[in-house]
């Protein structure tokens, strides 16, 4: 027999230095005993990464402000150099329980996941293609356009500005 206690939980690596914990579902005791049991295993993990954030934004409904289980993983998180946020809950504040807003105000908070990570990571690096020159914008020039201008460098034609 398959127990179902409604909730899902996945781990998506975005870099070496951040994962990403998604919860979907019911965010009640058990399922938060889950997702600490998850990002405990995450913390422990050989290699793990600086910070991981739990993304709460599939959560469809909050049952309990009860989050001692995954303030202890938190804290386990923190004494083992690794920072643990939350994300995907602030859009909902207003329809939420005031007890669930502030259980929720003790952690790290961002609004979605890909600000969690330009915030905490940086913008990414740009990676430019061997090859054709590029634009100021990154763009592979046209072959035979040298020039930000867009006119070519011909044999027999000097560029001037």
């Amino acid at each position: 027999m398959v127990r179902f206690d409604g909730a899902q939980l996945s781990v998506e690596v975005r870099s070496p230095r951040l994962r990403v914990v998604r919860m979907a579902g019911v965010f009640n005791r058990v399922t938060v005993a889950r997702l600490a049991g998850l990002v405990a295993t995450q913390v422990a993990r050989p290699g793990g990464a600086a910070h991981i954030v739990v993304d709460l934004g599939e959560v469809s409904f909050f049952a309990t402000d009860d989050l001692e289980p995954l303030q202890q993983a938190r804290d386990g998180a923190c004494a083992a150099g690794v920072h643990l946020h939350l994300a995907g809950v602030s859009a909902r504040e207003s329809l939420l329980p005031l007890a669930v807003i502030a259980a929720l105000a003790e952690f790290s908070t961002f609004s979605t996941v890909e600000r969690a990570e330009r915030e905490l990571l940086g913008p990414p690096a740009a990676v430019a293609a061997a090859g054709r020159p590029r634009s100021r914008h990154g763009w592979p020039r046209p072959p035979g356009v040298d020039a930000e201008d867009g006119r070519g460098a011909r044999p027999g034609r000097t560029m001037t500005n």
